[in-house]
């Protein structure tokens, strides 16, 4: 399976960590040159806002780089002609079978798959309650709600196209956008999450001396529901309603929470 990893100029020591990491796992990738947010004046981070639309949050510069460089990466994956394409950040940690997962990922990958993610944050997911496909001794499920993280995942041709097309204007951060229903467009992918997960950004792992500092220093929190008093009520309306029917058809459908663990 082609692989990409987002990478900053400047992160060469990481770049070089990631080398000898995925060389030991029998890993070759391609490097996407990460848009560096120190690089982007006011106005540029600005122009590629949707804040204040409806509904929206206001991103930082380090998020609104980090959309950019995975836009980058979907790009590239659209040039090579290939169906899919596992896309990872490089602060991550990676299983030792993670050539063998990713072939099987790959053959399994169907056309109504979108995005199988890879990664664990450590907290409950909601996943069906069916396995999707055996992998191993991992498996693949639905995922049918939020599970934020973009730091490792497999995206088709045809999906990442789509997120191309929906994100001229960033309403919410990447990961947001893929794995958060609230962001609107995870509400019409095929997601399946990998479980025990292939990888894990190292700052949620307990050795202390692998740990990498995310490069985004803070998550925006300040989301607009308009610029009106009837704007706002009513896509806070839509708002919980969305989030009460995703409730009661998980629970129809049986999905549980559950813990993803990360398997070295």
């Amino acid at each position: 399976m082609h692989t990409f990893v987002i990478n900053l100029d400047r992160d060469t020591a990481r770049l070089a960590r990631l080398e000898a990491l995925f060389g030991d796992r029998g890993l070759a990738f391609t490097r996407v040159a990460a848009v560096d947010a120190k690089t982007m004046s006011a106005a540029d981070i600005a122009g590629h806002c949707a804040y204040p639309e409806p509904v929206s949050i206001r991103l930082l510069p380090g998020e609104v780089a980090c959309y950019l460089s995975h836009i980058k990466a979907w790009r590239m994956l659209i040039e090579s002609g290939e169906p899919h394409a596992a896309i990872f950040e490089d602060d991550i940690d990676i299983s030792d079978d993670a050539a063998g997962i990713l072939s099987a990922i790959g053959g399994w990958m169907t056309d109504e798959a979108d995005i199988v993610k890879l990664e664990t944050s450590l907290k409950p997911a909601e996943l069906g309650r069916h396995v999707t496909a055996p992998l191993g001794d991992r498996e693949l499920r639905r995922l049918a709600g939020c599970h934020i993280g973009a730091a490792g995942y497999v995206i088709s041709r045809g999906c990442a196209a789509k997120m191309i097309r929906e994100s001229a204007q960033l309403k919410m951060a990447v990961d947001t956008m893929l794995f958060d229903p609230r962001g609107g467009i995870a509400e019409t992918l095929s997601l399946f999450q990998l479980s025990p997960a292939l990888c894990i950004q190292t700052r949620l792992q307990d050795d202390d001396e692998t740990k990498i500092e995310s490069n985004i220093a803070a998550r925006a929190d300040q989301k607009s529901y308009g610029t009106n008093f009837t704007d706002i009520l009513v896509n806070r309306v839509k708002d919980r309603a969305g989030y009460a029917a995703r409730r009661l058809r998980n629970l129809v459908n049986g999905v549980r929470t559950r813990m993803v663990a990360f398997k070295p």
